[in-house]
Order: structure tokens, then sequence, then C-alpha cells
């Protein structure tokens, strides 16, 4: 037998050599197991060992071994460790599987005698060997194994005996040796081709993701020479290449997708680019980026340059302001927005020169209360003001200048699209002035027969007032489960889907508007239990049925809630929204009574029938929308009693105002829910 000892000597010297550190690192990292297959290697080994334990007697050393090595294979089972390499990992679980299945039956046809019962071991460990090792290893593992048992045979032919019941274990064992050996390459088949599908599909998303970026890069006119200055360009650059960091920025609707987290750190580039993507000129994205008063005077003087043949001359006047000073801004938009404004002052005055004086001052923001208050809360951030006139206009005609401003248009009668009429011809230089303005979230005001000049407050860092309208909002306690999380995003997708089809919206402002419900209020809980941006869908959806052929109150009605239930000013919807929104939002938080609802509308040759602004009636159909909605949901409300009050509110004055103004359909939905309400509530009390 000594030649049989050296064998086994052999097999585990060369076991052990290729599993050295050197050769594992790079062979070994791809065939780490999983703790399932090193957990139950550690119990099999356990089991046969306990049996093998009454079998071989005298060989306590050898078990205490083996259940040594089980027991670790299942202690890291149970507790692995995430900062143990991967190859190291195989390494130990290849060491401690060829110790306790091969090199434990070769060591046991070496020491044992009861041949029958070796030969069942031996199909019970190879047929394991098979399963759990790698194919190519397990097969050379195998094929050893074989010759070893073959080797005994042949040295031992005369004292085994080959009865039927070794015969009968042979074919068995052939049979159970190939078939899982068929599985196994099945299984690596069907590996290899997936892992073909994941390198074809991994090469299709490259493909799709070059395709997109040379699109986005297209649309945003990143490269263009007129476009966009050398300095907007580079910080479009920076916003397309955040935005495409996101793992989802190739799918189809990321916006639904994109964790919360992503939402909050890149919220504002997320927003820019959606503007930007749109072209809309209603809703301006701001390029903010640093620069000085002086800087910005020279770039005003080349744009004057530029724009007429003969500009007017400019006259500083600095009124405690340092033109060292740095502002941030979108400089194009503000370049262009003085350039108007000079321009429109030396077409009224025809002045050879423009005097401009700079001044320091604060702009002020207020928030929603709700509770109807004389001084609101409010929020102040340091801003300059400058007085743009011709330099011959008395100093006495000019406004003066206050110690702060709201984000507020003096001197300008803007008409909203839906209500056009003959003076909104008056003012179609002075709408781009305005829109400007507001996009920085600043104050203009335009010169009048009583002020000859203009006046105009822009903050002195345009990024920090936007920054924290969104930060410095109510915090959320509340929490969702990852399954209402989807279902309410399919929720928001198919809305998106059905407004799409049902009225002109613009996706790019649907999409900018999700963007914001996800920002602001997180996962916040109406008191009816639903999730506040799922509430707005569900309002917006009834909004949509009814008044189908008007974009602008369904966005307002998408919006509005965020000012009432997170405190966002309304000057970040004056800012980023058109004006005609802006109006829907602030007449929806500006009623406090039901009985505001109504529209006041005028009476026309002394006739019974009222002339009503439809914009009136579109605020009574969102109002109304609520309130149906509030209805349906009435089972989630804790206090039953809020309920029973907006029922009977409902039966009292909203049914009448519906029968006044709205549809029959409208009044049948609102009284059927009310009733259901009244009902429900007369139920619990009984119960």
């Amino acid at each position: 037998m000594l030649s049989f000892q050296v064998l086994i000597l052999i097999l585990i010297a060369v076991s052990f050599f290729l599993l050295r550190s050197s050769y594992a690192r790079e062979k070994l990292t791809k065939l780490q197991p999983s703790n399932a297959v090193i957990g139950y290697t550690g119990f099999y080994v356990i089991l046969t060992t306990a049996i093998l334990s009454y079998i071989g007697k005298g060989l306590i050393y050898w078990y205490t071994l083996q259940f040594a090595a089980a027991i670790w294979l299942i202690g890291y089972a149970i507790d692995s460790k995430k900062e143990v390499p991967s190859w190291e990992i195989t390494r130990f679980w290849l060491i401690g599987a060829l110790f306790c299945l091969p090199i434990n039956l070769l060591w046991h046809w070496w020491r044992v005698t009861d041949y029958p019962f070796l030969l069942k071991l031996s199909l019970a460990h190879l047929s394991v060997i098979l399963f759990v090792f790698p194919l190519s290893l397990s097969i050379i593992i195998l094929a050893i194994v074989l010759s070893a048992i073959t080797y005994v045979f042949c040295s031992l032919g005369n004292l085994i005996e080959l009865t039927d019941e070794i015969i009968s274990l042979f074919g068995f064992s052939i049979l159970i040796f190939t078939m899982v050996i068929y599985v196994k390459v099945q299984l690596t088949d069907y590996r290899a081709h997936n892992r073909y599908l994941e390198s074809k599909e991994k090469l299709k998303r490259g493909k799709a993701y070059q395709l997109k970026l040379k699109q986005t890069i297209r649309h945003l006119h990143i490269h263009a020479v007129e476009g966009y200055s050398e300095r907007d360009a580079t910080f479009l650059r920076k916003v397309v290449e955040e935005v495409m960091e996101s793992p989802l920025f190739l799918e189809d609707e990321p916006l639904y997708k994109e964790a919360f987290d992503t939402i909050v750190d890149k919220f504002a580039m997320w927003s820019i680019f959606l503007k930007q993507y749109t072209k809309s000129k209603v809703h301006l994205s701001l390029l903010s980026t640093e620069i000085a008063l002086n800087e910005l005077i020279q770039q005003l003087e080349i744009a004057l340059n530029d724009s007429v043949e003969s500009p007017p001359k400019l006259i500083i006047v600095q009124k405690e302001v340092d033109l060292n000073a740095k502002i941030v801004c979108d400089v194009d938009q503000v370049i262009h927005l003085l350039v108007a404004v000079i321009l429109h002052a030396v077409h009224l005055d025809q002045g050879a020169s423009i005097r401009i004086q700079l001044y320091t001052t604060k702009l002020k923001y207020h928030k929603y209360d709700s509770i109807k208050q004389q001084h609101p809360p409010e929020i102040a951030f340091p801003a300059i003001a400058l007085m743009v006139s011709n330099s011959d206009t008395p100093l006495a005609t000019l406004p003066p200048i206050s110690t702060h401003y709201e984000d507020i248009t003096e001197g300008i009668e803007l008409v909203g699209e839906m209500n056009q009429v003959g003076t909104e011809r008056i003012n179609v230089q002075k709408q781009p002035i305005d829109r400007i303005v507001r996009a920085h979230y600043g104050h203009v005001q335009f010169a009048s027969s009583q002020h000859k000049a203009t006046l105009l407050a822009l903050p002195y860092n345009v990024t920090v007032i936007r920054d924290e309208m969104i930060t410095n909002l109510i915090p959320s306690n509340s929490f969702a489960s990852k399954s209402e999380i989807d279902a309410s995003m399919v929720v928001l997708r198919k809305f998106n889907d059905y407004v799409c089809k049902m009225c002109d919206v613009r996706m790019g402002v649907m999409d900018e508007i999700f963007l914001l419900m996800r920002r602001c209020y997180s996962f916040r809980r109406h008191a009816s239990g639903e999730l506040f941006y799922v509430r707005a869908v569900g309002i917006a959806r009834f909004v949509t049925d009814w008044v189908a052929y008007v974009p602008e109150p369904i966005y307002a009605a998408l919006l509005y809630d965020l000012v009432i239930y997170t405190n966002l000013p309304l000057s970040y919807i004056k800012a980023n929204y058109s004006l005609d929104i802006y109006y829907f939002v602030e007449s929806l938080v500006s009623i406090y009574d039901r009985r505001g609802m109504e529209p006041s509308g005028l009476y026309v040759d002394n006739q019974r029938d009222k002339v009503v602004n439809r914009d009136e009636l579109f605020v009574l159909c969102i109002k109304l929308a609520e309130r149906l909605y509030d209805l349906r949901h009435a089972y989630g409300y804790v206090h039953k009693v809020q309920v029973l009050d907006m029922a009977k509110e409902t039966l009292t004055v909203d049914i009448l105002l519906a029968k006044r103004y709205l549809d029959s359909d409208i009044i049948e939905a609102l009284e059927t829910e009310a009733q259901e309400a009244l009902r429900m509530c007369l139920e619990k009390r009984i119960g």
C-alpha cells in the first residue's frame, strides 16, 4: 500500500500547489461560490462524517479535522465577510472542499476495508463533487478518483468480489454521473448564452448612449456658434454630464424610476436640462455663472455695439456698490435684459447717453401661511438695484430707492394668453424684459409719466435663492414602501400618457413638474393617507376631464398644493413657469373660504345673465376637483369629523356653485360622493 499512500500525498500536494495565491488571484476570481453552496457543503460533510465515525474505528483525529473544516464552511456561510476578496473566498472554499470530499474519500480507501460501503460513499461524494465544483475541475477530480479506485481494484482484485450489488452500483453510478454532467453542461451553455446576450445588450446600450448623447448635444446646440456663448456652452456640458451620470438616463422614463436621493442631489441640473430640452420661450432656464460687475458692464457695451449702429454712451454711477464685486446670474440673459431696457429708454427719450445708477438693496419673498395674516412669513436676500434712465433726466423725477423690493412687476399691464385684448400690443417689448427678471426672482419697475426711469432689482446670487426656496421646505417624516413607490410611479406614468393624449401639454413642462413634486413632497402624506403627489395627479386627472382643451389649469392643479403644504414660495412658481400658471396658482392659494370660489363676473346691459371670466371658472373647477378627490378617499381620514364637515360643505356650497356654472356630470359626481361620505360617517358613529 506504500505506492497508494504516495499517490494520495502527491494529490494533496498538487491540490494545494494549484491553489496558491499567485495562481488564485488570476484564475479563481470568477469561481466564487454562493454562501448557500458553501453552507450546504459544510452540512453534507458533517452528515457524512457523523456516519463514517461509526465505521472507521480509531480515526478520531481525522474525523475531528473533518468536523472542524465543515464548521468553518458553515460559519463563513452564515457570517460572511464582505471585505474578503472573492479570490480568497474561492481559494479557502476549494481547499476545504477538496480536503473534505476527494482527499477524504481517497484516505478512506487507504484505511477502510469495507469496499462495498466505500463504493457507495464514492458514489455520494463524487456526485456532490460534480454538482458543487466547476465542471472542468469536477471532471478532473472525478477522473483522478476513479483512477485511484481502479488502481485499488487492480491491486486487490483477489480480495474484492464482484457481486451483483457492486455491478449494479457501477451501472447506477455511471447513470448518476452522466445526468449530473449533462445538467452542468446545459447550465454552462445557458450561462454562456446569457453572457452573450448581456454583452450584446451592453454593446447596444453603449451605442444607444452615444446616439442619445449626440442627439442631446445637437438639441441643446452646445457646439453651436450663434446659440450660446462659450461660457454657457461649458455650463451646458456640465449639466448634460451630471444628468447622464444617472444609470437610468437611457431609460424612456428616468424621472419615474430615479431614486429619491438622486432627485434631491441633482434637482437643479435635471430642472435646467428639462427646460433646455423643451426650448420654451416661456419657461426660461438659468445657466447661472459668476461674473464681476465691471466685466458685465464691458460685455454690455460690446452687446450694444453689436445691436445698433450708433450705441448710446453708458454713464455708470456707483452708489455704495463695488464694481469688482461678483454676481451669479445667467450672464447672457442679463445682458440681453439690459440691452432691451437701454434701447427702450433711448427710443422713448431719443437720448445720446444712458445713465445707470447702481445701489445695494434686498429682495424679499413671502411664504404661504394657512392663517391669513397681515405680515406673512418672508425671506430676504441681498440684491443690486439698477436705475436706467436718460442722462438728461432730472434726478428729482427718478423713483426713490427702497431698502427692499418684492418680486413683482410695476408699470406694466401683463395680459394672459387666454384673455387677449387690444392693449397687449403696447406691452410686447416689455414682456421679454419681465420674463427675464422673473426668471431671476427679481423686481422691475418700468418708466412711466411720473418716473422717467426703469428700475431693476436683481439678486447677487440667483442660485442661492433657488436652492433656498427648494431646500427650506417643511421636512417630511413619512415613509413609503418600495411597492407603494412603484405603484405611485405607475400612477404618474399613466396620467402623463393620458394628459398628453387629451390636451396639448408640453412634455418637458410635465416632466419638470413631476420632478418638482417628487423633490418637494418626498413621501409626505395628506390627511386622507394618500401620498401628496399621487393626490395631486388624481385632482389633475379630474381637471383634465373637465377642461382638457387648456393646459394651464392642469399645470396649476399639480402645482398649487406645493405652496400650501410644503411652504414653497409663490416666487418660485412665478420665476419658473408662465404668468398664466402663476396667476392660477396665486388665485387658488388665496381662497380661504369656499364662498370665495364663486366667479365675480359682470352684468352686461342690465341683463340677468352674468358674463363670467373663463379663468375664474377654471379655478372653480380645480377646487371642486380637489373636493371630489378627497371625498372619494374619505375612508383614509383618521378624523371622520373632517369628512363630515367636507360632505356638508359640499352639499350646501359646492353643489350650488356647480349648478350655477358647471356641467351636470360634475354636480352628480359631487353629490354622490358627498352622500356616500355622510353614510360612511353615520355607519362609523353607529358602529
